[in-house]
């Protein structure tokens, strides 16, 4: 019984995640592998950039989308309060770039959180077909968002939302960060964002984000997430219920973002997402936390039964044991090799697993407290 009990929850798991990982990864790529043709004219799209104290990267961000293969579009930055350079940079901007519009905000409404309203007044006005919600720190490629409509318009989707390539600089970005990204995926089924005849589950990432215009205004836009702390997430999921046709892709071959840069920012930065995305709901971080504690204890326990065992016994328990550990690490490697990073990085695992429980650790005390660091301020995650 107890080596059938050690077959469930030892190796069974990891080949079911190798087995979903695979075929989910390729149906996520459908995007890349596309070559749909835009119309001519294109539709007219609105590119919506959120920027508070971004002076290092807000030039090359605006530069970048002006460089894009796309005739006509408009790009609305909304400097959200910013105390660096932020604003006069993009003053300086406006003289040499026709289509950039700036709005400067000086003041936060009560009820709101700060990238909800700046994006929220960023769409205020606009006469477009796409609105193409892009974070600071994404770099794109240049015929990104042209493809990106094209096959939105082609397939009929109302909205898409891309989860571009990890731009890892560090030791600690290149080997965590593949983790907790796939972490998230696995706890929440984000493959089933897909899934037409689930309304209920949808999850997006708002670093790229393109909506119908239309489609955006029927759900109230960004006022209808307002002080979400995860207002992609809660978006998508209020055009998915409304019918709009949702997508989350891979976009890795589109554009790059670097996020969380340091062990504190994805201390707090991924506990707002994994409790904001689970709606402070216990059990899907629950489950994880207990899954991602009890493998190294399975593990261990089962080499100690090598140890005390012999003859055939020994044999059976020896082939298992193996079998779970390659088997998590295949897994390791295969999300490590998901993300463009090094596959000898789950060489790493005995130090970044402990950092993933803590991590996974802290979203439960999210989840019971409903406060978070983000950004330097305590603020509230919702249910």
């Amino acid at each position: 019984m107890l080596f059938v009990i050690y077959i469930l929850l030892g190796p069974v798991p990891w080949l079911m995640l190798i087995a979903l990982s695979i075929g989910s990864r390729n149906r996520l790529r459908r995007l890349e592998v596309d070559r749909s043709q835009m119309n001519s004219p294109p539709p007219r799209l609105a590119f919506v950039v959120p920027a508070r104290n971004e002076e290092g990267g807000i030039v090359d961000c605006i530069t970048r989308l002006k460089n894009q293969n796309y005739p006509g579009a408009t790009i609305i930055v909304v400097n959200d309060r910013s105390t660096d350079s932020t604003g006069r940079l993009l003053d300086e901007l406006k003289t040499s770039i026709a289509a950039l519009k700036v709005i400067h905000l000086e003041q936060l409404p009560e009820g709101w959180l700060g990238k909800n309203h700046a994006l929220h007044v960023g769409t205020r006005d606009l006469d477009v077909d796409w609105l193409m919600f892009v974070d600071s720190d994404v770099t794109l490629e240049p015929n990104a968002i042209q493809r990106l409509v094209a096959f939105s318009e082609e397939r009929g989707y109302d909205a898409i939302s891309l989860m571009p390539a990890l731009d890892a600089r560090s030791m600690l970005e290149r080997t965590l960060l593949p983790l907790l990204a796939v972490a998230w995926g696995v706890m929440f089924r984000i493959v089933m964002t897909n899934n037409d005849h689930r309304p209920d589950h949808a999850f997006a990432n708002g670093q790229l984000f393109l909506i119908r215009k239309t489609c955006y205004e029927k759900v109230g836009g960004h006022e209808c997430v307002k002080d979400q702390i995860v207002e992609d997430v809660m978006l998508m999921r209020a055009l998915k219920s409304s019918g709009a046709r949702c997508r989350l892709l891979l976009g890795q071959s589109f554009a790059r973002c670097r996020m969380h840069t340091n062990l504190k920012q994805m201390f707090h930065g991924w506990a707002r997402i994994f409790a904001g995305s689970s709606q402070r709901r216990v059990m899907p971080i629950l489950i994880a936390l207990v899954f991602l504690i009890a493998q190294p204890v399975l593990l261990f326990g089962a080499i100690s039964v090598i140890a005390s065992t012999h003859g055939l016994d020994q044999i059976n328990w020896l082939i298992v044991t193996g079998l779970h550990a390659m088997s998590a690490l295949i897994f390791t490697a295969w999300c490590y090799y998901g993300a463009r990073q090094r596959m000898l990085n789950v060489l790493w695992l005995p130090l970044t697993w402990p950092i993933l429980i803590v991590i996974v650790a802290n979203a439960l005390r999210v989840c019971f407290t409903g406060r978070v660091d983000w950004r330097g301020n305590a603020v509230k995650v919702n249910r």
